[in-house]
């Protein structure tokens, strides 16, 4: 039997939907649409909210997405001890879990047995033990960190705005903002909330298999449809380094960092190998300065620093 070689109409539809709130409804192809309405209806209201989203995150200096696309690929690890070692070195630093249903800054941060309080400005984020990163996480707001968040997308974007317009994030060097897999609601939802203050751009996490890099690529179109600046590609789990003769064995693959970084003319930033130390500096909240993955991450953090100064 021959496949059907025709392209699907569907899925065009999906791909031209219009990302900016301002032509949410308008575009061609809106029609038909059944979510059309609700969009048209949206767009022809100013966010009442947005000066005071603004009044917070333009007390921060630097804004940084940590993005990828593709699931399991180590991007809260990350995210957790790029923060804890801009810390570290001596910054103001916040990090922003805006993994809705599987969030896992607390963990990462060690600020699980932290709870939000409520001050005359607003939430009070949690402090983290290693270098007093401030945590704001779903995950720290919940009642038992195994219950499930089932939320639908609206509420989604409500709780990601009231995050950063409730929370008393003060002076910052750094907001460091988790997200999680994929480039739906949550990704369009703090996009559209950092707009105005111009956030420097994205840090994209893959692994080295090519599957990895082929779905982690779809985020980077994402970065480009909205104009998101990609600050570089970071591979993660780039090989593992036997502590005894530092022998590095290629466990998943190779290569498919650099590829993408080269098909798609982005900065590489650089490798981070498998490292148990590391592991479990990232899985106690805790952070250290040994090991070959340590090494690397502190490098790939000058190397955004510079870009980004």
């Amino acid at each position: 039997m021959k496949r059907n070689s025709a392209p699907v109409r569907d899925i065009e539809d999906i791909e031209g939907c219009p990302t900016n709130v301002a032509n949410a409804g308008k575009a061609a192809v809106c029609s038909g649409c059944p979510g059309r309405e609700l969009c048209l209806s949206q767009g022809q209201q100013k966010d009442p909210d947005q000066d005071v989203l603004d009044l917070r995150l333009r007390a921060i200096r630097h804004k940084i997405l940590v993005l990828s696309g593709k699931g399991g690929v180590g991007k809260s690890s990350i995210a957790s001890q790029f923060s804890i070692q801009l810390a570290q070195s001596g910054k103001k630093v916040g990090l922003l879990d805006v993994d809705i249903c599987g969030p896992s800054a607390p963990k990462l941060l060690g600020v699980t047995d932290q709870i939000i309080e409520t001050s005359q400005w607003g939430w009070k984020p949690a402090i983290s033990p290693q270098g007093g990163v401030k945590v704001l996480s779903v995950g720290s707001l919940l009642s038992s960190d195994s219950h499930a968040v089932v939320w639908r997308g609206p509420r989604k974007t409500s709780m990601i705005k009231k995050m950063i317009k409730d929370t008393f994030w003060g002076r910052l060097d750094y907001l460091i903002i988790d997200t999680p897999p994929g480039t739906s609601d949550e990704h369009l939802t703090i996009v559209q909330l950092l707009a105005r203050t111009k956030p420097d751009g994205a840090i994209i996490v893959t692994s080295p298999q090519r599957l990895s890099a082929g779905v982690v690529s779809r985020e980077i179109r994402f970065c480009q449809k909205l104009n998101v600046p990609i600050l570089g590609i970071l591979e993660n789990m780039s090989g593992f380094q036997c502590p005894c003769c530092h022998e590095v064995t290629d466990l998943f693959s190779r290569g498919g960092g650099e590829e993408l970084a080269m098909k798609y003319n982005i900065p590489f930033l650089g490798k981070i190998p498998l490292d148990s130390d590391f592991t479990v500096a990232c899985e106690s909240g805790l952070y250290t300065s040994q090991g070959p993955a340590s090494t690397a991450l502190e490098t790939i953090i000058t190397s955004v620093t510079n870009i980004i100064s």
